[in-house]
């Protein structure tokens, strides 16, 4: 008999933005300091984790993007449009200190910078395959057949506003001033810093997609096994920011550690809470083929976590994955 799935929460590691120091030209920033304005003042030196408050929470969910007032800076979104002073929440320094806009400059490598109500994001092309489906278009782990460029444009995504069918309820987005990283991606944007210690961007509404659904073996790490993750073979979240402007559309996934299972995709994979519906027959171990209903749709960095809503399985069992233990 099948053993019945103790499903987990997976774990996922924000990537810190660990980066050399990098030089500093001085052409054009002789009056950079007159640009900015501190506006915010000095935020509290007993928080160096940024945690939305309890009264921003409510502000957010009502929908009301942050006001289009305050003096330009260097900060640059994804859209090509300045970050204003009055839409910053905190600053910090390279020693990981609370400080003020006015350190807002290219001097200050390694400050970090923290934004709320709005996101970075642009719709997929939804070009994503796996050799499940299409087994002609893989070669062991390589895909042998043409990538699709994603052309869609990067737009700034404000707490109230709708993309792919869903609506953002709560959006944090991080800048790192950092040379060597600008010089290289012209954009001082980054999806993952030190001081955002919960999810980036928050998702009210459902999606239904085709993929790979597997529970984990039992392992050192999780002695019970059972943690989902999903592995879409469609495109149809909201696809954020990536790293640094990390511009590659499509990457190849492996379903679990089965890589005889692999997706071409641009969302990434999905970590499962606690699912909501029955899973059937997937067992611990398992990989299966499924049509997944997901909601309350969250971001940490450029991973993404997701409650199951329902699932319907749609193969046999396609892999099975011993356990490690």
């Amino acid at each position: 008999m099948r053993s019945k799935v103790t499903v987990g929460v997976l774990s996922i590691m924000i990537v810190a933005c660990s980066l050399s120091v990098g030089g500093c030209s001085g052409s054009g920033t002789e009056s950079t300091t007159e640009l900015y304005r501190n506006d915010i003042g000095q935020p509290s030196n007993n928080s160096k984790s940024y945690t939305i408050s309890e009264n921003s929470q409510t502000d957010i969910a009502l929908g009301d993007p942050p006001l289009p007032n305050g003096e330009p800076t260097i900060l640059i979104g994804l859209d090509g449009e300045p970050i204003l002073t009055s839409e910053i929440a905190e600053v910090y320094d390279i020693h990981g200190d609370p400080t003020t806009t006015d350190q807002i400059t290219p001097e200050n490598d390694g400050a970090e910078i923290v934004c709320e109500g709005f996101q970075y994001f642009r719709e997929p092309v939804d070009a994503a395959c796996d050799n499940y489906n299409n087994p002609e278009l893989f070669k062991d782990m390589e895909f042998i057949g043409e990538k699709t460029e994603n052309k869609n444009e990067w737009k700034r995504v404000n707490v109230g506003d709708e993309i792919c069918g869903l609506k953002l309820i709560k959006a944090t987005t991080g800048f790192l001033i950092s040379q060597s990283v600008y010089e290289y991606t012209g954009s001082y944007y980054c999806s993952d810093l030190r001081y955002i210690d919960q999810f980036v961007a928050q998702f009210e509404g459902t999606v239904t997609i085709e993929g790979f659904m597997s529970s984990s073996p039992r392992n050192s790490y999780e002695p019970d096994g059972g943690s989902l993750r999903f592995t879409p073979v469609e495109d149809k979240l909201p696809i954020i920011g990536k790293y640094f402007g990390h511009e590659t559309d499509f990457d190849i996934m492996t379903a679990c550690d089965a890589h005889q299972l692999l997706s071409l995709n641009e969302s990434g994979q999905i970590g499962i809470d606690e699912p909501k519906c029955d899973i059937g027959d997937l067992g611990i171990g398992d990989v299966m083929y499924v049509r997944a209903t997901l909601s309350n749709i969250r971001y940490y960095g450029v991973y993404a976590t997701a409650e199951l809503e329902d699932m319907e399985i749609l193969s046999d069992v396609l892999v099975h994955i011993d356990d490690y233990i």
